[in-house]
């Protein structure tokens, strides 16, 4: 599943500074889970959960709860549910409180993905939500292997939580437990018996773009896999026969690649007709189970998730003799950490990984060209299914993933503004862009001109073809805004009045916290503005800021400023931010604040102009 994290900051995202934070809605008042294990690695897990309503954002957020599972490899019971009011009355979940439906699609070979949807009735702050269901595993994920995973969440307090799994004695059971009370293995009736428990009163609010809980908060894992080449193995086990080269997959790579006698070329147009032409159901690695349908069948059909999608590609490379292997990975999340126990549950997606060119090629990404990787899957630990290897997804640099914003703006005499942009992206900001502009609702193209330069603004984009895999991918802006420059002066230039859907300040800033106490994202990218203003006749400039270069480890920041003539401005700035890896330390933070800060108010310096009806 794709759980798109990465938007460039863009306008819709940045109204204004972070909001402060606010106490949680709501918080746990008992999760009792217990977890039967049999040899072969099914299971039965009964569950009693409990949630208190703390303010109304917690009604709208408990009303409902969704519970998914895959018809055929498991079985839901709800055992009971109801509205425990706060003077102790409870009201059970009526007959029409439950809904039943399909997960991601209902497409052949994807139907058996179900959700059961339980709506409380009666809901009021101080009343708690209660749940009580029994899921039954029916057939592993993997045969003779039982996998379990639980992330305990610190931004609501935790009371009364325990969990317990009995198991076999020659289920060769494997646990990474971090933050919890217990866990000594005990010999109950023959079989072995673990019992963990939490409890956590005070809730952490998480920091703006810190990586994700996963990597830093308290967990449970349990496997019976000893390491990730087991689990690799295990995954290959079950798709290699889906691989075969069949006289339609041959004849169709074949067709494709006709005239191509370079290998690369070849891969490149065999990438490229995946992405275009497999349509991408989004059912993710574990929930939609671990065993791909066979390519023949994917090509039939048209459609597939990131498993099948990966499995026809690998499919037609082998048919023109090209070696490519399945790569897992957590696409649906910011996590950059592995847990030491090895865990299929780690990962929620599948990328395709060419060893001839060591390269990565994710074609669900459906705006990523060939070779290109989107945000959300840089940096990642990924697991190669054939070798076993555990590896990192590449990371963009500033030479690998670039924005370059042109624009030309002519300032009224009345002080409304036009001008025209040009947009220019490349890598994984120019899948960002592909994307932005790509789900921007036709005759909607307005609402983004007002959110980026302010009320009245008003345009029309030349978007390209964000679906032609091509680099760079390009698009244009022709713009105006009414009362953008207020005449008579002084005054000062307002910042919004080129065409760029970025903010430099928060690229290379974020909210500028004062210290950061956890990980956090921080990308790697180059971003470009080149700004031609025409001022009108009789208005002067008094105040241009100062050629600048301002420089932080992995950040360099360059604002230049050019007049060609009394009435022309040009002005450049430049942002080229280099990290190691996707994720920064607090550590990393605290040695750079001052220098962001630094280019922060650079970023904020104005320029003052004067006239045009005043006295000169």
């Amino acid at each position: 599943m794709r759980k798109r994290f990465v938007a460039l900051w863009f306008i819709a995202a940045m109204a204004g500074a972070q909001a402060a934070p606010e106490a949680p809605p709501f918080e746990v008042t008992k999760d009792h889970v217990n977890v039967e294990v049999s040899a072969d690695g099914s299971y039965v897990e009964s569950r009693e959960e409990a949630y208190r309503i703390l303010d109304t954002r917690g009604i709208d957020l408990l009303h409902e709860h969704r519970l998914e599972f895959t018809q055929g490899l498991e079985a839901m019971q709800i055992v009971a549910a109801y509205t425990l009011k706060a003077n102790g009355t409870r009201i059970d979940v009526p007959a029409n409180g439950y809904l039943s439906g399909f997960g991601q699609s209902s497409e052949p070979g994807f139907q058996d993905e179900h959700i059961v949807s339980v709506f409380f009735p009666n809901l009021e702050v101080g009343d708690s939500v209660v749940l009580v269901t029994l899921r039954r595993q029916l057939v592993p994920l993997f045969a003779s292997h039982f996998d379990f995973r639980q992330i305990f969440s610190r931004t609501v307090a935790q009371h009364d939580v325990r969990y317990s799994l009995t198991a076999p004695p020659s289920l060769p059971i494997s646990v990474d437990a971090s933050g919890l009370q217990g866990g000594d293995a005990t010999i109950e009736d023959g079989k072995k018996q673990w019992v963990w428990t939490y409890e956590s009163d005070t809730p952490v609010t998480i920091e703006s773009d810190a990586v994700d809980e996963s990597d830093f908060a308290p967990h449970l894992i349990v496997t019976t896999f000893a390491d990730y080449g087991e689990v690799a193995k295990a995954y290959v086990d079950r798709s290699k026969a889906a691989t075969a080269v069949t006289p339609e997959i041959q004849a169709l790579a074949d067709k494709l690649t006709q005239g191509a006698t370079d290998k690369r070329e070849k891969a490149r147009i065999l990438y490229d007709w995946v992405s275009a032409n497999i349509a991408y159901v989004a059912i993710e690695l574990g929930a939609g189970g671990f065993t791909p349908h066979a390519a023949k069948d994917v090509l039939a059909n048209r459609f597939g998730d990131c498993k099948d999608h990966v499995t026809l590609l690998e499919s037609l490379l082998k048919a023109e003799g090209i070696e490519s292997e399945g790569a897992l990975i957590d696409a649906g999340s910011k996590s950059y950490k592995l847990p030491a126990a090895a865990s299929p549950l780690a990962f929620d997606h599948i990328i395709t990984y060419l060893p001839q060119f060591n390269l990565y090629l994710d074609s669900t990404a459906q705006y990523a060209p060939f070779g290109v990787l989107p945000y959300e899957d840089a940096g990642k630990p990924v697991l190669r299914v054939e070798d076993g290897q555990l590896a990192r997804a590449p990371v963009p640099t500033s030479e690998t993933s670039r924005i370059h914003a042109v624009s030309e703006v002519t300032i009224g005499a009345d002080g409304s503004v036009k001008g025209h942009g040009t947009l220019t992206a490349s890598g994984a900001l120019g899948v960002d862009m592909r994307r932005l502009m790509q789900f921007i609702p036709v005759g909607k193209e307005n609402d983004l001109f007002r959110n980026m330069m302010g009320p009245g603004a008003e345009g029309t984009l030349d978007r390209g073809d964000p679906l032609k895999l091509e680099e760079p991918y390009v698009a244009s802006a022709t713009y105006s805004m009414p009362n953008a420059v207020t005449f008579p002066g002084p005054g000062a230039l307002p910042f919004s009045l080129g065409f760029k859907p970025f903010y430099f300040t928060e690229l290379v800033a974020g909210n500028l916290p004062a210290k950061r106490n956890s990980n956090y994202v921080c990308l790697s990218l180059s971003a470009q503005e080149d700004t031609t203003i025409k001022i009108p006749e009789g208005v002067k400039l008094i105040a241009i800021p100062d050629h600048a270069v301002l420089k932080a480890d992995g950040i360099l920041l360059t604002t230049d400023y050019d007049r060609s003539s009394p009435q022309v401005l040009h002005e450049t700035v430049v942002l080229k931010l280099d990290h190691p890896e996707e994720f920064c330390t607090p550590e990393y933070y605290a040695s750079v604040h001052d220098a962001i800060q630094k280019m922060a108010n650079l970023l904020h310096r104005q320029i003052i102009y004067r006239g045009p009806s005043e006295e000169q």
